[in-house]
Formats: structure tokens, sequence, C-alpha cells
């Protein structure tokens, strides 16, 4: 089964810089420009991104709703607003900790069961917990997929920007073609790589928090190779089996404003969820 990281299953461009911007003000606003050519006929989607110091505010607007989701560099919390439910979740460091708690204890219990087994019957629920596609530490099948983001060597001007293109490659096969523009090409960039990187680690330890997910799916931390590629994406192309291309994402346009205090907070009108990882 192709994975799809977090944001490209939204259609969304995985991160954003301080685009085009002539001098640094307090907040910028961006225009992210998503093609599903999946879709008949093909669907066109426009989200916004807001970004202010560290904070970034990233709304969506999909097949299943609309959304925002939102990053605090300053606290190192992430919240998500479900507009078509009502509701929005907070996740801070406190909820990364207890879940990562939550999870270690219950594969502490799993052992702890599995010990006390005959071998057969161990076996035998092992293989049942791997058909079911539980992820279990410490066991591999020798089959799991090999993950490489490599720059092609190709360079283009995307928009607007020149750029090299960078490919994610699993298992030989080119599944995203990412179009990067160097830091030095953008303005604000030292303040865009900063927050983008905070999400980076904030994202890497919320999936190493999370527990196993079922049919053996895996997450990919859709930030993890910004730093990696030595600038920003501008144009992001996510890849059919055959080659086709499924949904393209590109930054097309870019407005310099000063942002409202409750840019960076929960809409007042949703409820709010139990923290992730609480009881």
């Amino acid at each position: 089964m192709r994975r799809r990281s977090i944001l490209a299953a939204t259609g969304l461009l995985a991160a954003l810089p301080l685009l085009g911007a002539s001098d640094w003000n307090p907040g910028v606003v961006f225009e992210i420009t998503t093609v599903d050519h999946t879709a008949s006929p093909a669907r066109t989607e426009v989200n916004t991104l807001e970004i202010e110091g560290t904070n970034l505010a990233m709304a969506i607007d999909g097949p299943e709703g609309e959304g925002r989701v939102i990053y605090l560099g300053d606290s190192n919390e992430l919240i998500i607003e479900d507009h078509a439910n009502g509701t929005y979740t907070r996740i801070d460091q406190a909820a990364l900790d207890q879940l990562a708690g939550q999870v270690s204890a219950a594969m502490a219990q799993l052992d702890e069961m599995l010990a006390g087994l005959p071998e057969e019957q161990r076996e035998m629920v092992l293989q049942m917990q791997q058909q079911a596609g539980m992820q279990i530490p410490g066991m591999t099948s020798g089959d799991e997929p090999v993950l490489e983001v490599r720059a092609s060597g190709r360079t283009d001007t995307r928009a607007g920007y020149p750029v090299t293109e960078w490919e994610l490659v699993e298992d030989g096969e080119v599944q995203r073609r990412m179009w990067v523009t160097p830091w030095s090409e953008i303005d604000g960039g030292d303040e865009a790589r900063e927050a983008l990187m905070g999400m980076v680690t904030f994202f890497d330890a919320f999936l190493a928090a999370m527990p196993p997910m079922p049919g053996g799916a895996m997450i990919q931390n859709p930030f993890s190779s910004i730093d990696q590629m030595g600038g920003m994406p501008v144009v992001t192309e996510e890849l059919a089996a055959d080659g086709s291309l499924e949904v393209e994402s590109e930054v097309t346009g870019v407005e310099r404003r000063t942002l409202g205090a409750d840019t960076f907070q929960p809409d007042p009108q949703l409820t709010a969820l139990p923290t992730m990882g609480g009881e």
C-alpha cells in the first residue's frame, strides 16, 4: 500500500517559506493552490498558510471538510481544528509524554502476556498480530520499504524561483517530486527555516509517541526532509505507481500583513476535545 504523508493526504504543500517579501514584517499570508488530478473532473483547492516568528497556521479545505492546523513554536504545541465537527484538539509536550507512557505500558503488558505463553502459542499470537497489521517493537518482517530523499540533479524555474528537483523514493520507485529553492532565494528564509525545523522536532516526537497503526500503515513526518534539501519546496508533485501526476501543490500568492492576536489560537466557537494522551 502506497503511503502518504500527513499533508500530502490533504493536498497541502508540506511547509512554506516567507516567499516574495521585500522587508521583514510581523506576518505573512501564503496562498497555496492544489490540483487533484485523481478526481473527475480535476479538483482545485486554494488554501492559506500564515506565519509569524516560529508560529504557523495552515488552513485546510479538502473533501472531508474544513479545518486548521496550528503550530505554536513558542510553546511547542499543536492545535488541530475540525470545523465539520465543531471541535479542536490541543497536543502539547505533556500530552506527548503521557501518550508515549501509555504506549510503553501497553507494550510491556503485551510482552508480559507473551512471556507467559508456551512457545507455540506465543508464535501463533505474534503471527495473528502481524497478519492484522500490528507493528510489534523489536520484530520486522524483512520486507519493510526503503525510503530515500535524493537530489536528481535537474534544475528549473518553478513558481518564479530557481529550483533543484528532489525525489522521495520508496524501494526504487519515485513517489514525490519536490522543486526546492535555496533559503538564500527567500526573503525571511532564516525565520521560515527556524519555524519549520521546530515542526520537524515536534512531529518526530509525535510519531514516536503514537501507538502502532492498524493495517501496518506508517505515517511519514511531512517535514523531515526540509533540512536535508537545504531549501524550501515551492512545487510538490505526488505521483501514482505508473509515474503519472496525481496531486500538484504550488505557491501561487503571498501577502504581507499584520496578523491578529487570534491567528494562532483555536476558534472560540469550537469545542475543545480532551488533550491527546489524556484520560
